[in-house]
């Protein structure tokens, strides 16, 4: 499911009632299941959200000291998840992605949302290549049946072994919707992630460098194949995690956190939780040695000369 895009309007706050300046939540209009019914069917409309989808409210949490809501909508049930979170005025007749505090510092805001992002791309056992204390982290989203994908992994192959003492590089999946095969392929490069980082690698680079061979019918057997000539490989246990769907959550989970990220296209890369365009090899280096203090590294803009070539999600 696309990242949705919404206007980001400022509304006025809720003025507490109270000395101290803190609501007390009974002033708050109540969130009936005729609300959450309501607001549920408008984003469903809103959002185009498949038929087999059913939209519902999860999360509910107030925002800081006021009547504003966070509402996490997500999939009930259905192949394609479905994750989105608005904010709703106290009226609940407002939905929002993004409150504006103008009280806050909006650099120190942008920072901590930085620190945030970054934190939230490298956080839990994903798979990494690479020093863990590199200087450098890149987190790529990525589809193993998009062509620009496997561009961008060849190019991180030339990059990697020269730069080895500087990067780390962190795999996310985000199979598109309009790829057969990438859904089922992130789900097995997870199973193989689970035996190990080493496991993982060896089969994204396998399946980026035979893409053009690799259908949703015959994806099974050549990375049956594949895993056969990886020392200490358990097959078995491959095999049965691929055919239990066990690793189906941890796609999902990547697929939230790319949404929740303004993700909508692949790859996409943050390098050091900047989201950057990444066009050549030579800008990926000059970009890890400015980053990494390297010297004699040359002043190149950290922006792409040109627009980065992505598969993009329908509509988009």
């Amino acid at each position: 499911m696309p990242a949705p895009r919404i206007a980001t309007v400022v509304l006025p706050l809720f003025v507490s009632l109270g000395a101290s300046g803190v609501i007390a939540r009974a002033q708050c209009p109540p969130l009936r299941d005729a609300d959450r019914a309501k607001l549920a069917d408008y984003v469903q409309k809103k959002y185009k959200a498949p038929a087999s989808i059913k939209i519902e409210i999860g999360d509910v949490s107030f925002v800081d000291s006021t009547c504003y809501r966070k509402l996490l909508f997500q999939s009930a049930g259905g192949s394609s998840p479905f994750r989105l979170e608005l904010i709703a005025s106290p009226d609940l007749r407002f939905l929002t992605r993004e409150l504006l505090d103008s009280t806050a510092d909006p650099a120190v805001e942008e920072r901590q949302k930085a620190e945030a992002l970054a934190v939230g791309l490298t956080r839990g056992d994903l798979p990494a290549r690479g020093k863990a204390d590199a200087p450098v982290t890149i987190a790529v989203f990525s589809d193993f049946q998009c062509p620009y994908c496997a561009r961008f992994a060849a190019m991180m192959k030339e990059v990697m072994p020269a730069e080895a003492d500087k990067v780390r590089l962190i795999y996310h999946s985000f199979p598109l919707p309009m790829h057969p095969w990438a859904r089922p392929a992130a789900e097995a490069a997870a199973c193989a992630h689970e035996q190990g980082d080493e496991y993982f690698w060896a089969l994204h680079d396998f399946m980026f460098d035979q893409q053009k061979e690799l259908n949703r019918d015959n994806l099974s057997g050549k990375l049956a194949g594949a895993a056969k000539g990886l020392a200490g490989f358990d097959q078995g246990k491959f095999a049965m995690c691929v055919m239990e769907g066990k690793t189906a959550a941890e796609v999902d989970k990547d697929i939230a956190l790319a949404q929740q990220s303004g993700v909508n296209a692949t790859p996409t890369v943050f390098i050091n939780g900047q989201r950057t365009q990444v066009v050549a090899a030579e800008q990926l280096r000059t970009l890890i040695r400015q980053l990494s203090g390297a010297p004699n590294a040359s002043a190149a803009p950290a922006a792409a000369v040109r627009e980065a070539a992505a598969c993009t999600t329908p509509g988009r």
